[in-house]
C-alpha cells in the first residue's frame, strides 16, 4: 500500500464513523417533562357555585388598616441613657451647710414651737445642729421644706431623671429620739 492508499483509507473510516453516529445518534434522548396543566372548572359548574354563594364572590372586604400611635412609648431613636454635659460641678464649700448633705445624712432631732413659726432641729453627720423652717432649701437636690409636724419634716425635691424629664419627689425625715429611733 502506498501513501495515498493509506490516506484514502483514513478518509473512508472517518466518513463511516460520522455516518454511524448520525444514524445511530449519541444515545437516547429523554422525553421532555409533561407540562403542568391547571384544571379549570367548567363554566356551568362555576356559574352554579356563584349562584349558591353570590355574596362571597361579589363582596371583598378591604384589609384591616392599623395606625401606629406613639403616645406613651419611648422613642427608639433617642439614646437610652442620656449623658448631660454639665459645666464644672458646684463647689460644696460655696453651698449653704444644709445643701451640702444628702437627706439620708441628716437627722431630725427636735421641734421648736413658736407663736408665729415652727422650726425643726436637724443634725448633720458631724453632729452640727441647724434650725430649719418651712420654705428653706435642704439637701443636694434642691429640696424645699414644705411642712413641719411634731414627728416629721416633709421635703419636696425637683430634679431631672436619666431621660431629662423633671421629677418631683416628696420625702420626709422622721424624728429620732435619744435611742436613735
Amino acid at each position: 500500500m502506498t501513501h495515498t492508499d493509506h490516506r484514502h483509507l483514513g478518509i473512508v473510516l472517518a466518513a463511516a464513523l460520522l455516518l454511524a453516529l448520525a444514524v445511530g445518534g449519541c444515545g437516547e434522548e429523554k422525553p421532555a417533562p409533561a407540562p403542568v396543566v391547571k384544571k379549570t372548572m367548567p363554566k356551568e359548574a362555576a356559574k352554579a357555585a356563584e349562584a349558591e354563594h353570590p355574596v362571597a364572590v361579589a363582596v371583598k372586604t378591604p384589609p384591616p388598616v392599623s395606625i401606629y400611635n406613639p403616645a406613651g412609648k419611648r422613642d427608639p431613636f433617642v439614646a437610652f441613657l442620656k449623658v448631660e454635659r454639665k459645666g464644672p460641678a458646684p463647689d460644696l464649700g460655696s453651698l449653704p451647710p444644709l445643701q451640702r448633705y444628702e437627706l439620708g445624712e441628716l437627722r431630725f432631732v427636735g421641734v421648736i414651737w413658736g407663736p408665729a413659726v415652727t422650726r425643726a432641729l436637724v443634725e448633720d453627720a458631724e453632729g452640727k445642729g441647724y434650725t430649719v423652717s418651712v420654705g428653706m432649701k435642704i439637701g443636694r437636690n434642691d429640696g424645699v421644706v414644705t411642712r413641719i409636724t411634731n414627728k416629721e419634716i416633709f421635703i419636696r425635691e425637683e430634679f431631672r431623671d436619666y431621660s431629662g424629664s423633671k421629677v418631683r419627689r416628696d420625702s420626709s425625715l422622721k424624728l429620732q429620739t435619744g435611742g436613735g429611733k
